[in-house]
């Protein structure tokens, strides 16, 4: 008796189960619906002359808005959303900070901008487990590397660089664009 009632639960399961998989399947294929009609918007009616020419004119201008062609739709294209512009931030004495052990292998990019001149991309490969001092030595050899004779790139100790402008030099802006390096952070402020 208990077999049988085992078999019974068993088979219905094994029923339900079968009718799932067939819903499933056979639901989604069948239930994929037209999408609505857009409503066109009504036509405009022709102004109406003050006096038709002909009977004919007369009985055409009457027509009713539906029998008259419909208008054509234009497809309306979505505007993008405006870009917010980064602000600039020029000066005389730039601070970069370095903090934090490196996890894993990553990249630090930076962008020295000297006022009225031509933007540089500085890129630092750093490997894992670096120390700041490792990062900020780097660091300072790509500055150096990318800024002319006008800048003065010094290491104030084993995590801040000082980017100084000399004598009658425009300012200059540096700014961290990519920073990819999980466990360091890198910061520029006033010198």
């Amino acid at each position: 008796m208990i077999i049988a009632r085992a078999d019974k639960k068993k088979s219905l399961e094994l029923l339900m189960s079968l009718l799932v998989v067939f819903l499933a399947v056979a639901i989604p294929a069948g239930a994929q619906e037209e999408p609505t009609p857009v409503p066109e918007p009504p036509a405009e009616e022709p102004a109406v002359a003050a006096e038709p020419e002909s009977p004919a004119a007369a009985a055409e201008s009457e027509k009713p808005a539906a029998a008259a062609e419909p208008a054509a739709v234009e497809p309306v294209e979505e505007a993008e959303p405006p870009v917010a512009a980064i602000p600039i931030n020029y000066r005389m004495k730039t601070l970069i900070k370095v903090a934090g052990k490196a996890q894993a292998k990553g990249v630090i990019e930076l962008v020295v901008h000297p006022e009225g001149g031509e933007a540089t991309k500085v890129r630092v490969n750093v490997l894992a487990k670096a120390k700041p001092k490792a990062i900020t030595s780097d660091l300072v050899k790509e500055l150096d590397f990318a800024v002319d004779e006008r800048y003065k790139v010094n290491r104030t100790g084993d995590q801040k660089i000082m980017v100084k402008a000399l004598k009658k030099n425009p300012p200059i802006a540096i700014t961290v664009t990519t920073q990819s390096l999980s466990g360091v952070s890198v910061t520029v402020g006033n010198g």
